[in-house]
C-alpha cells in the first residue's frame, strides 16, 4: 500500500536504530529524566495551557500534572551547546527531537539527565528558522448559512450522513457550532480557495501548522487531507455539505511525503500536544503504521498492545484529559497483515472500520483485534464511494477507505459534543457503542456495527441530563 493511499499502514520499532553513516545527520529523539528548571508550575496552568484546555479537563477532573509542564530550557541549552539545533519539542515525552550524527549522538547519550535517544528519520528537509514554536489558531469558526436538511441542499452529502442518522442531529440545529476539530494528515493543498470548502471569508480558512517541514502553512503536500477535511467541513449548498459544516478546524501535516519513518509518530504524538494546548475537543487521523521504508522500524503483531507507539500512548494522555481521537482502522483487511494498525490499537483511540453499501465490512476494512485482546475496531461507518471534494476542489470523488469513515464519524461526533456539551468524551464514546447496530454482540470485524447518531443523542440526554 503506497503512502496516504487512503489509510497509511507502516509501522516501527521503538528499539531500532536504521544504518547511518557516522558522519551523515538524522532526526533522533533526545529524551530527558526529568524537567529540573523548567520555568513553569502545576499551580499556574494559565501561562501553558488555554482557558478551552484547561475547562476540558475540568469536566472529566483531570489535574495538571507535571507531564503538563513544558521540557526544561536548562537542558534544551545543553544540547544546544553540543552544536545541535532543536527541531521539536515533546513535553508528554520529556524530550526533544534534533538533527544529529552518530557521532554527536554519542556524546549526548553520556549528558547525565539524558535518559532514552532514538533514531527517528533521515534529514530530508532544511529549515531556515530556529525551533519555531506552534502557530497561532485563533482563526474564527466559519460563518456559514443555515439550510434545510434534505438531500436537494445537502448534495452529494446527505447519502453518508443519513446512513447514520446525522441528518437527525442536523435537523436539530446541530452542524459542530463550537467545537474545535484538528485534523492530522499529509497535506491540505487548495482548501484556502473557496471552490473547496465553501467559505466566503479567508480568515475562516482552518489554522494550520506543519510539523513536517517545519514552518506555518500546512496548505501543502499530499491531497490525502484536503480530501478527508472536506467529508467534515465543506459547505456547498445544493452540491455537498459534510458532516460538522460548523465546527473549527485546525490543520496538522504530521506525515512525510518523502518516506515513512517513525519520525512521523513523533510527529503525531507532539501534533496531539499542540492541539491539546489549545483547546481542541476532538481529533481525527485518517494515518495508520505497519511498515516503514527503513524495515528495521516495522512493527509486528505483538506490538500492537497500545504500549508501544509514541502516538498510541500520546492517544491515551490526550483522552485523559478530556479529548477523543478518532483514527482509521486500516485498509489491510484482505492482505496477509489483516490487522488494524497504529494507533488504532491504543485502548482510547476510537478506531473506525469501513462499511460496503449493505452496511457489511467492506473487503479492505482491517481486522481486530489488538494483540492483548482489546476489541477493535470501536465501530464502522462508511468507506466505499464516500462522497468527497475532488483534491483540485473542483467536482466531486467518491473514495475508499477508513480514512473516509473515519472523518464522517468525527464530524458526526462534533455534533454530538455541541448537542450535549456537558456529556465528558467517555460517556460520548459510551453512547455510540451503546446504540450501534451490534453493540450486543461486537465482532473484530466491524465492532459495535454501524453507529446511530440520533440514537446516541436520546441515550446521552437519558444519561447526562436531568429533568
Amino acid at each position: 500500500m503506497t503512502k496516504l493511499s487512503l489509510v497509511l499502514l507502516c509501522f516501527i520499532s521503538l528499539t531500532a536504530l536504521s544504518a547511518q553513516s557516522n558522519s551523515q545527520q538524522g532526526l533522533y529523539f533526545v529524551g530527558f529524566s526529568d524537567k529540573a528548571g523548567t520555568p513553569y508550575r502545576v499551580e499556574e496552568p494559565e501561562a501553558f495551557l488555554s482557558e478551552r484546555a484547561l475547562e476540558r479537563r475540568k469536566k472529566v477532573d483531570m489535574e495538571i500534572t507535571d507531564l503538563d509542564l513544558p521540557i526544561s530550557p536548562d537542558y534544551e541549552k545543553r544540547i544546544a551547546e553540543q552544536g545541535l539545533d532543536i527541531w521539536l519539542r515533546s513535553k508528554w515525552m520529556n524530550g526533544v527531537v534534533v538533527p544529529a550524527t552518530k557521532a554527536q549522538m554519542e556524546k549526548i547519550r553520556r549528558l547525565e539527565f539524558v535518559d532514552t535517544t532514538f533514531y527517528a528519520a533521515p534529514l530530508q528537509y532544511e529549515r531556515t528558522v530556529s525551533a519555531p514554536r506552534p502557530t497561532n489558531f485563533s482563526q474564527p469558526a466559519p460563518d456559514v448559512e443555515s439550510v434545510p436538511v434534505s438531500q436537494t441542499f445537502y448534495g452529494f452529502g446527505y447519502k453518508d450522513l443519513s446512513r447514520m442518522n446525522g441528518d437527525s442531529l442536523h435537523r436539530l440545529g446541530f452542524r459542530g457550532s463550537g467545537v474545535w476539530v484538528a485534523v492530522f494528515d499529509g497535506g491540505f493543498p487548495g482548501v484556502q480557495y473557496k471552490d473547496f470548502l465553501g467559505y466566503d471569508q479567508v480568515e475562516a480558512v482552518p489554522g494550520n501548522y506543519d510539523l513536517v517541514e517545519q514552518d506555518s502553512t500546512a496548505l501543502d503536500g499530499s491531497t490525502h487531507g484536503a480530501t478527508v477535511l472536506s467529508t467534515m467541513a465543506a459547505h456547498h449548498p445544493f452540491f455537498f455539505i459534510g458532516t460538522a459544516p460548523e465546527a473549527k478546524y485546525i490543520l496538522f501535516k504530521t506525515e512525510n511525503s518523502r518516506g515513512e519513518h517513525r519520525m512521523e509518530e513523533v510527529n503525531y504524538a507532539i501534533a496531539l500536544e499542540m492541539a491539546d494546548s489549545v483547546g481542541v475537543d476532538l481529533v481525527n487521523s485518517s494515518l495508520g503504521y505497519t511498515t516503514f521504508t527503513d524495515t528495521s522500524m516495522d512493527y509486528g503483531f505483538k506490538d500492537l498492545n497500545g504500549r508501544t507507539s509514541p502516538a498510541s500512548i500520546a492517544i491515551g494522555r490526550a483522552f485523559d484529559r478530556g479529548m477523543i481521537v478518532v483514527t482509521s482502522a486500516g485498509n489491510n483487511g484482505a492482505d496477509e497483515w489483516k490487522y488494524i494498525g497504529i494507533p488504532a490499537d491504543a485502548p482510547k483511540a476510537f478506531s473506525i472500520g469501513a462499511l460496503d453499501a449493505d452496511d457489511e465490512r467492506a473487503y479492505f476494512s482491517s481486522f481486530g483485534s489488538t494483540a492483548d485482546g482489546l476489541p477493535k475496531p470501536d465501530v464502522s461507518g462508511p468507506g466505499v464511494m464516500v462522497a468527497a471534494v475532488a483534491a483540485n476542489g473542483q467536482g466531486m470523488t467518491g473514495a475508499n477507505g477508513t480514512s473516509l469513515s473515519a472523518p464522517l464519524v468525527t464530524g458526526l461526533i462534533a455534533c454530538l459534543l455541541q448537542a450535549v456539551p456537558e456529556a465528558t468524551n467517555q460517556q460520548i464514546l459510551d453512547a455510540i457503542r451503546s446504540t450501534a447496530s451490534l453493540a450486543d454482540a461486537p465482532d473484530d470485524a466491524v465492532g459495535y456495527g454501524k453507529p446511530d447518531f440520533a440514537a446516541a443523542y436520546r441515550y446521552l440526554l437519558d444519561q447526562v441530563q436531568q429533568p
